[in-house]
Order: C-alpha cells, then sequence, then structure tokens
C-alpha cells in the first residue's frame, strides 16, 4: 500500500508555493490599500478645494428688520405719474416701522457700508434723511442723463456721468462731499473741468451746502416738487387730526382720507408723523387710534 502522506520535499515545497501566494496577496493587498489611500487622499484634496471654493450662498445676507421696512414701504411707494422719482423712505417712517430707533440707525449704517442703499439730506428738514436702493439710484441717474438737452459739442461731456458713477458713488458713501474731494475721484476718470461739475449740478444730482459752498450734498435727481409734498402733506394731517374731537382718529378710516397738498399719500405722512413722534398710536377695541401728542 502506497503511502498516503507527503515526503518532507514535497512538504517544502508546498510551504514555498504557500509563502509565495501568501506574498502576492499580501502584495496586492498593499497596492489595494495605497490605491484606496491615493483615492482618500485624492477626495480630500477635492474635498479641500471644494471648501475653498466660494459658495453660491456665500454672497447672500440674512435680511434685517431695517431692510425689510425698507423694501416694504418702497413697494408701497404712491405711482405718480408726473414723477420719474424712484421709490424712496424716510428715515422716520423706519422709526415708526421698527421700535430700537438705534438698531435702524445700526443696520442703516450698515446696508450703506455694503452700497445696498443710499442716504439723502433733505431740505426739509434738519434731520430729514431719504433712502433710496442702490441700484434704483443709479438707474436714477442714468435717465436723469438721458434728460439733459445738450448742445452736440457738449455732447462729449456727458462722459461726467459714467466718472461719477465709476469713481465718486463707490468710494464716497457720505450724504455730502466736498469740491476738492469730488474733483480728486472724477479725475480718476479723465480730465475734469468744471463744466463738468456744472453738468451734475443741473442733472440734480449735486446740491450745493448753503453752510459751506466748497462742499455738496448728493441728491436724488427730479425729487424737489416731492419735497414739497412731504412739508406740505405733514401740516395738512397735522391740521386735519388737530381740528378733530380730542385730536385723534381711527387708523383705517384715516388712512382712507385723501390729502389735498401732497401726492405722496396719507400713509407715507402717517409713517413720518409717528417716527416723528408728533403722532402716536393707541390701542382701542375698534382699533388702533391715531393721536396727536399733545406738548
Amino acid at each position: 500500500m502506497a503511502d498516503s502522506h507527503p515526503t518532507y520535499q514535497e512538504q517544502c515545497n508546498r510551504k514555498k508555493k504557500r509563502k509565495r501566494s501568501s506574498g502576492g496577496d499580501d502584495s496586492q493587498q498593499q497596492l489595494v490599500a495605497a490605491a484606496a489611500a491615493s483615492g482618500t487622499n485624492d477626495k480630500l484634496d477635492g474635498d479641500e478645494e471644494e471648501r475653498k471654493q466660494p459658495s453660491d450662498d456665500a454672497s447672500w445676507i440674512m435680511p434685517t428688520d431695517t431692510k425689510i421696512a425698507v423694501e416694504m414701504m418702497c413697494a408701497q411707494f404712491p405711482k405718480i405719474e408726473k414723477a420719474s422719482v424712484r421709490p424712496f423712505v424716510l428715515r422716520t417712517q423706519l422709526y415708526s416701522s421698527v421700535r430700537d430707533r438705534t438698531l435702524v440707525d445700526r443696520e442703516l449704517e450698515v446696508l450703506r457700508q455694503q452700497q445696498v442703499v443710499r442716504t439723502f439730506k433733505l431740505s426739509t428738514g434738519q434731520d430729514d434723511y431719504a433712502i433710496m436702493f442702490t441700484a434704483d439710484y443709479l438707474s436714477q441717474i442714468e435717465a436723469a442723463k438721458k434728460r439733459l438737452d445738450l448742445k452736440e459739442s457738449l455732447l462729449p461731456e456727458l462722459e461726467v456721468f459714467d466718472w461719477f458713477v465709476a469713481q465718486v458713488i463707490p468710494s464716497c458713501l457720505d450724504v455730502g462731499i466736498s469740491h476738492s474731494h469730488l474733483l480728486s475721484l472724477l479725475s480718476q476718470g479723465g480730465s475734469v473741468k468744471d463744466s463738468h461739475v456744472s453738468l451734475l449740478m443741473n442733472a440734480g444730482l449735486l446740491v450745493r451746502q448753503l453752510v459751506d459752498e466748497t462742499a455738496y450734498w448728493f441728491s436724488i435727481p427730479n425729487v424737489g416738487f416731492l419735497l414739497k409734498s412731504i412739508s406740505s402733506g405733514r401740516k395738512e394731517l397735522l391740521s386735519f387730526l388737530s381740528r378733530r374731537r380730542y385730536k385723534e382718529m381711527l387708523q383705517a378710516p384715516l388712512e382712507r382720507h385723501a390729502l389735498r397738498y401732497s401726492q405722496l399719500g396719507l400713509r407715507f405722512h402717517l409713517r413720518d408723523l409717528l417716527g416723528l413722534g408728533q403722532l402716536h398710536v393707541v390701542p382701542s377695541p375698534s382699533g388702533p387710534l391715531i393721536r396727536v401728542v399733545h406738548d
């Protein structure tokens, strides 16, 4: 009967085969592990690159109470047929919508620095300011440029509007600017002449300051006749309420009252006077009551 057990030599050969086989598996596993590690590193590098790329949401900013209030009031800005003025709100109107005045001022400053809005000093009162979205203001500038009726020889001077938009608007976020600073910024666009500045003033973009003739207020083109409405509307609404018994009236019927001397509508002036503190709201069973503030 043949011996079924392997010989010593056969056992050695089998061990060598198993060793080679095991070594091959180990090598294969090492290659797979290396590939996996490489793939992992590639993925990590890819993730790192992805993190470095700006997200589409990065430029989106959480809207503030003040910004929402500006958007709402601009959407409700009265439609005036003969007016070519983009919607704006008064700072006092924001005070009537957002309770915390300090918060309004702080958030307005942030929006101004981000060039989301522009602020304009108005001649209707010492503390009167208008707020307009910068995009609307730029549209207003373009419209003012097109309205100018210039001789053909003066048409090249219209380039000052491009300098104003490109150099002055982004660089000076204040409500006013000195003559020297204005010329310095405009000169970055081209050779500036006095006639260029006169053109900007004629278009209603600049108004000379009364207290300092070497400085200008930035202005909203074509806004002049609405300034009269602001002053007249305030007086008319206060006079109307002061003649009523107890100098008060429910808000709902009051808002249906038509003003004779203002084109801005009663709601516009109601928010303004509430923010000025000349009117206040009193809760009542029949609804909010608008009452004149007694001195």
